[in-house]
């Protein structure tokens, strides 16, 4: 049976961190970014060890809505907020 989950919660750091490891999917529903610094902060995002790279802006806040079927989930952005909620697949 799926479960609706959260993958993780947490504030990035400037090195990259593993935030979701799996030998079993999960679709991600939702990412949820927020940048706490008062300056412009750089964000990777590595999906499957795809690297996906943005920009937000002081006190800015991201939201990603669109479902990612992924078993490996890093990032890094110093200061940066991160919320991961999605589906946990069955194996």
């Amino acid at each position: 049976m799926e479960q609706i989950v959260r993958v993780n919660a947490t504030t990035l750091t400037a090195t990259e961190q593993t935030l979701y490891t799996s030998t079993i999917a999960t679709v991600v529903k939702t990412i949820m970014l927020h940048n706490t610094n008062s300056v412009d902060t750089d964000i990777t995002l590595s999906l499957d060890s795809v690297i996906f790279k943005f920009t937000l802006t002081k006190d800015e806040t991201k939201i990603i809505s669109t479902p990612i079927v992924t078993n490996l989930i890093k990032g890094l952005g110093l200061g940066v907020n991160i919320h991961i909620s999605g589906i946990k697949l069955e194996g």
